[in-house]
């Protein structure tokens, strides 16, 4: 059976250059939404009017605006701990900015940088938040990642680089390409070589440990995305491959993963193939029944995702004229949102 036909977007357009990003904005509600793009600026939307309420000059516009991510930044007084949402927001150049809101109504005007912090890596990495006070981002040339509190900037956890150039039987992989975090106590990354890994974090030693490697695509990981519950997640590679895996928590320490397969239940690689080259975003909607993968032929593609589907595809999404550069389901499900080198953002209003 044929994928349903899709949907017309709703069209918003605001960027001069590349839409690079997209988030949801929790600290205006629902449907408020971010895009971010290559010269620096993010748009603030009202998704209900469908107008650009604010507009902001984060990053310099040779660096552009990467990622966006919310962060609750713990505060502790002499009887309670409490929390304030903030927003971090990345260049290519490496920076990471902390904005907090200030009291007044309009976004744009009260938006301020309260720190930076300014990585040794510039590249194509997107900073990951667990949504509370951590943080992780690439952390060197040599695929190292680093995890750090928002709430004071101290590094709290790392991984090791992982390979050596003189070792045949465990070679390099590359630098990180692209990260999420699972329950806050682990990561999965993805690699220059198609290399993805689930790591422990060990808070007391301050080292990361393998507990899942895995060469699951034929070319770079570009992309990655977890489950709301922890208990699954996605891949997207330049190999034009969606991958699908089950984490599975036996205890907090140990984490059985599995690759899946679109064919019988013993199989251990499921991959869904986009039929054009290049997987560049994946977005899980929060649900859990559906996954959609925006690609370099300027398409976004959506699959089953809930457990013990065949991952069939559901709908190809058509309207970008360059690649989909991000895909974001809104915190209610209510709506997707793609980026698109193109410049446009749309909302499609799907199932």
């Amino acid at each position: 059976m044929p994928p349903n036909p899709p949907p017309d977007p709703v069209v918003l357009r605001a960027h001069a250059t590349d839409a690079q990003c997209a988030s949801s904005d929790a600290r205006r509600g629902a449907r408020a939404l971010e895009t971010g793009d290559a010269d620096g600026v993010i748009v603030t939307w009202d998704t209900t009017t469908r107008r650009a309420v604010g507009r902001r000059q984060a990053h310099a516009p040779a660096s552009g605006v990467l990622a966006m991510r919310d962060v609750a930044i713990r505060t502790t007084g002499d009887a309670s701990t409490s929390s304030r949402a903030m927003r971090v927001t990345q260049g290519k150049d490496g920076s990471l900015k902390f904005w907090r809101r200030g009291d007044g109504d309009d976004g744009d005007a009260t938006e301020m940088v309260e720190r930076a912090v300014y990585t040794r890596v510039h590249g194509f990495c997107r900073v990951a938040s667990d949504c509370d006070d951590l943080i992780a981002f690439a952390g060197d040339a040599r695929g190292t990642i680093v995890v750090m509190r928002a709430s004071n900037g101290n590094v709290a956890c790392g991984t090791p680089a992982v390979g050596s150039e003189d070792d045949d039987d465990d070679p390099k992989i590359g630098v990180v390409m692209c990260v999420r975090f699972v329950r806050s106590t682990h990561l999965l990354a993805g690699y220059e070589d198609g290399t993805v890994i689930l790591w422990a974090l060990n808070f007391e030693s301050g080292v990361g440990e393998i507990v899942f490697r895995r060469r699951a695509h034929g070319e770079t990981a570009l992309c990655v995305d977890v489950d709301a519950g922890g208990e699954g997640a996605v891949t997207g590679g330049a190999d034009g491959v969606l991958v699908r895996y089950a984490i599975e928590f036996v205890t907090k320490s140990e984490v059985n993963v599995r690759v899946l397969r679109t064919h019988g239940p013993y199989t251990d690689v499921v991959s869904a193939s986009s039929k054009q080259p290049g997987v560049s975003a994946c977005s899980i909607r929060r649900d859990g029944k559906i996954v959609a993968c925006g690609c370099w032929d300027g398409k976004i593609r959506v699959f089953e995702y809930k457990a013990r589907s065949k991952g069939r595809l559901l709908a190809v999404l058509k309207y970008h004229d360059a690649t989909v550069t991000d895909v974001l389901f809104a915190p209610d499900d209510s709506f997707l949102v793609s980026t698109s080198r193109d410049g446009t953002v749309a909302m499609w209003n799907i199932f």
